[in-house]
């Protein structure tokens, strides 16, 4: 037989059980992934389970506009119900997961709940990673979930608030630094450079600094694009400091490497995330970055009925070289895992995948961005991306591009909205500032 191919009477499929039920499939993770793995169960005869935290999709390449006001939170997720409800052999699951039980085929939930699977998907996606820099979990702001990004809003806008009552003192009550100049780092310096002039006014003083460790901006672009974007930034009055990294934060701000003090209460953490720990409390093997190690069919070894897609997984060293954790890359493995399950369950042979690099690009500003492109998809590898762009050409690209992969059409149109209206107007659609009840209900 050959490696990876498996009979029709594999455990869990319509024939193995006698024709009286459908398999029960669970996707674990609504991320780009998970989502992109659950449609693509779609022809399958099995029932689908997704299961989620959250009952919710997240965009995350625009969690940087909820966090600095330009796009409300709403325009960037996407209610997972609404998601598949022209899917109906899909049930949404909300739920965490803190173990699994091999033997029973059963995940158990927080809430000490259980749910079967007689097939697994985990794309639980990835999570901050700090570095074990001292005091930066405690002290700093995460830009990860749309959760993050909400908070990161509240506290801008109520200090902007703040400074706007004291025009006087503005410019020394406000200083936000941003750690890490990879994409996420260099968008929201970008868009803070000008958060708090078009959102609360020109009396408002916003000091952006964006730390970074390596010698140049955005290290898996070219050149070219580092130059553009460290130029782009310092001429809207971002004060970019390369080379140096963070020792430790705490409440008043940040400590460098080589002493220098900056003092803040707004220190944003883009530097860098890690897998899900999911894989390693599964007992599977792991890389140093935490990530599932499957085969060239996305297999976990040893689980023939379990898939990993997703930033969770990586393939084994001699598979050639691992796909980016980006939002294509989640696309295709989770897409492709789910494609491998329906096969399983009809009783074809998997297939190997292959990773298409779709370029890289990131917004400067408002009408300003890099992007660089393969000339045509390559099969797994890096390209050199010999395609180069920038400007409002590369911004209409990025544009372009975001709104495709935005869920939903009511998402797309409105998000497309609402970045024209802003551009135009300089006005953001999330800058309203809504402070909670905490109080005690009594009846």
């Amino acid at each position: 037989m050959i490696p990876g191919e498996y009979p029709a009477t594999w455990p869990g499929t319509p024939a193995a059980m006698g024709g009286l039920a459908q398999p029960r499939v669970v996707v674990l993770g609504a991320g780009f992934a998970g989502i992109n793995a659950t449609h693509a169960l779609q022809g399958a005869d099995a029932a689908v389970i997704l299961l989620d935290k959250n009952n919710y999709h997240t965009f995350q390449p625009l969690l940087y506009q909820v966090s600095t006001g330009y796009l409300a939170a709403e325009e960037v997720g996407a209610a997972l119900r609404t998601i598949f409800r022209r899917q109906p052999g899909v049930t949404v699951r909300m739920g965490a997961v803190v173990s699994v039980h091999w033997a029973d085929r059963t995940l158990q939930l927080h809430d000490g709940s259980t749910v079967g699977f007689d097939y697994l998907i985990l794309a639980a996606g990835a999570e901050t990673n700090y570095f074990g820099i001292a005091g930066m979990a405690e002290h700093s702001w995460p830009l990860y979930t749309l959760d993050d990004a909400v908070r990161l809003r509240l506290h801008l806008l109520n200090r902007l608030e703040e400074a706007a009552a004291t025009p006087d003192h503005a410019a020394e009550l406000i200083t936000a630094v941003v750690v890490g100049g990879g994409p996420t780092g260099v968008e929201t310096a970008g868009a803070l450079a000008s958060m708090g002039q078009e959102l609360v006014g020109p009396a408002t003083a916003l000091r952006v600094i964006l730390v970074e460790a390596l010698p140049r901006l955005l290290a898996t672009f070219g050149p070219r694009s580092s130059k553009r974007a460290l130029e782009d930034l310092r001429r809207r009055g971002v004060e970019v400091r390369l080379g140096e990294t963070v020792e430790s934060a705490d409440a008043g701000g940040v400590t460098l490497a080589d002493g220098h003090r900056i003092g803040t209460d707004t220190v944003i953490w883009a530097a860098g995330v890690q897998a899900n720990p999911l894989g390693a409390a599964f007992g599977l093997d792991v890389d140093r970055r935490g990530r599932i190690l499957v085969d060239p069919q996305l297999q976990v070894p040893g689980h023939p009925n379990v898939f990993a897609a997703g930033d969770i997984a990586v393939p084994t060293a001699a598979h050639g070289a691992a796909p980016p954790m980006l939002a294509s890359a989640a696309i295709q493995t989770g897409r492709h895992a789910g494609e491998q399950v329906s096969r399983l369950i009809a009783g074809s042979p998997l297939r190997p995948f292959r990773y298409r690099d779709k370029g890289i690009m990131a917004v400067l500003g408002r009408g300003d961005a890099v992007a660089e492109l393969p000339l045509r998809p390559a099969a797994g590898g890096t390209s050199r991306y010999p395609l180069q762009f920038d400007g409002l050409f590369a911004w209409l690209l990025w544009l372009g591009v975001h709104i495709v992969y935005l869920i939903g059409f009511r998402n797309r149109l409105k998000v497309l909205v609402d970045w024209g209206w802003s551009y135009f107007t300089s006005r953001g659609a999330g800058a309203i500032l809504v402070h909670p009840d905490t109080r005690q209900r009594t009846s």
